[in-house]
């Protein structure tokens, strides 16, 4: 009789053991779901912010490069803007 007694404590505490670590590996998975879904966000957030950096760099190159062949045109070439369109057409 004392034997079935300590069989049935050991059979209640593996169950429960076994219970407790269903339910923390569900809990683990959602958690791991979370930060991944998180991270996908952020990965994509950041690829925008990546691309809209080289962008705005494009951008700044095209104006800082066109500046300066207008200045070093003004000053070395000594070369002058038109003062009127339709004098160059005639």
């Amino acid at each position: 009789m004392r034997l079935n007694i300590n069989k049935t404590k050991l059979n209640i505490a593996l169950i429960l053991g076994v219970v407790a670590l269903s339910i923390l590996t569900i809990y683990w998975h959602h958690q791991m779901y979370l930060l991944y879904t998180q991270s996908k966000h952020i990965e994509a957030r950041n690829q925008q912010l990546v691309a809209l950096h080289k962008q705005l760099l494009i951008k700044q190159s095209q104006t800082t490069s066109g500046s300066e062949i207008k200045a070093k045109a003004l000053k070395i070439l000594k070369m002058q803007a038109p003062k009127r369109q339709i004098e160059l057409l005639l």
